[in-house]
């Protein structure tokens, strides 16, 4: 039969394509895995772990081999309680202290301050081993938990995640000589990393046969040029849909160049003009003018804007998320921030 009936599929496990789908083993990330491995170690000996400092460009594994990693501690036993936290919701130290309440199964936390949940979160903690992770720790308004969680915790590991490699520069210096982290760098996949990736989620989540050579390669080098493997998660996702949905058996080039059509509109959070004019305006000096986050803070000022450093810095991060701008790094220094290629443009 030539056409896919309405009872039949393409697409015979959805998991794989998923962002937060974890591999086993997870490919081309063994070292990074390991160096968090080497960091978690001494609590299995009853000693007080390493803490780690994460930065990477977005979909390069850096949650995924936390996660990971968490999941093993989990099935070996209860001894150390592995606790993941995303900031971006659990922006300030009052929500990540309910968040970690939450993790362990603290219930009273009605009314209760900051500093009387983290006495009571301390009192639990306390009589094993921790590990949280702080995923997107950039994204949150105040740190200051962090001085207290290295302060009262006997025997943790704090593992904080982030795109920017220069974001520790600007934590609080009692916080970070608390800390002592070791940084840990996630590099962007190269094309052949990219291939075998998607590969193996293809082999998992499609019928054996359906996928199209060309169409594949496609999706691989337009992953490739974006940087990140959720983009191409996304477009095989989204071929397989546009092949069913033409009653195709085949995932053919036709079919992923529509993905691609549709990829900015579905898989892009905003665009130029979902964003206030606070925002539009920043892109506008960007586009003049390319350099470090303080340099443009300082255009920015001489235009007459009024926020405040972090503030501004919070804005740029979100334009970032958002693939308006782009950001560099010059001789493994500070950012440089630029107007380059959007996601529409593609």
């Amino acid at each position: 039969m030539d056409f896919l009936r309405d009872d039949e599929s393409l697409i015979k496990d959805e998991t794989p394509l998923c962002y937060d789908y974890i591999p086993k083993p997870i490919k081309y990330r063994e070292g990074q895995q390991q160096e968090i491995s080497y960091a978690i170690k001494p609590l299995l000996n009853g000693r007080d772990g390493g803490n780690l400092f994460v930065y990477g460009s977005p979909g390069v594994g850096k949650t995924l081999a936390v996660k990971y990693l968490f999941r093993e501690i989990e099935f070996e036993g209860d001894n150390i309680i592995p606790i993941y936290i995303n900031c971006w919701k659990k922006d300030t130290s009052h929500r990540i202290a309910l968040e970690i309440c939450k993790a362990i199964g603290y219930k009273w936390t009605h009314n209760k301050g900051t500093d009387e949940l983290l006495k009571s979160i301390t009192e639990i903690l306390n009589k094993k081993s921790t590990v949280i992770c702080l995923d997107e720790i950039d994204k949150a308004k105040d740190t200051d938990i962090i001085y207290n969680l290295c302060e009262d915790l006997n025997k943790k590991s704090i593992i904080m995640i982030t795109n920017y490699r220069d974001w520790i520069a600007d934590l609080d210096d009692r916080i970070r000589s608390r800390l002592v982290p070791q940084s840990l760098e996630f590099e962007a996949y190269n094309a052949s990393e990219v291939s075998g990736i998607l590969r193996e989620r293809c082999n998992f989540a499609f019928v054996p046969g359906v996928l199209n050579d060309e169409a594949f390669d496609l999706v691989a080098r337009k992953t490739c040029e974006l940087k990140d493997i959720r983009s191409g998660l996304f477009l095989l996702k989204k071929a397989a849909d546009e092949a069913e949905r033409k009653s195709s058996r085949e995932i053919k080039l036709e079919h992923a160049k529509l993905a691609i059509e549709k990829f900015s509109s579905e898989f892009k959070i905003k665009n130029a003009k979902e964003f206030g004019d606070e925002e539009n305006s920043l892109i506008e000096i960007i586009k003049e003018n390319s350099g470090t986050i303080k340099e443009l803070y300082g255009i920015y000022i001489k235009k007459g804007g009024n926020k405040s450093y972090r503030t501004f810095y919070r804005k740029i991060d979100e334009l970032l998320e958002n693939h308006m701008i782009e950001a560099d790094e010059k001789d493994g220094k500070a950012r440089i921030i630029s107007y380059g290629r959007k996601l529409t443009d593609f």
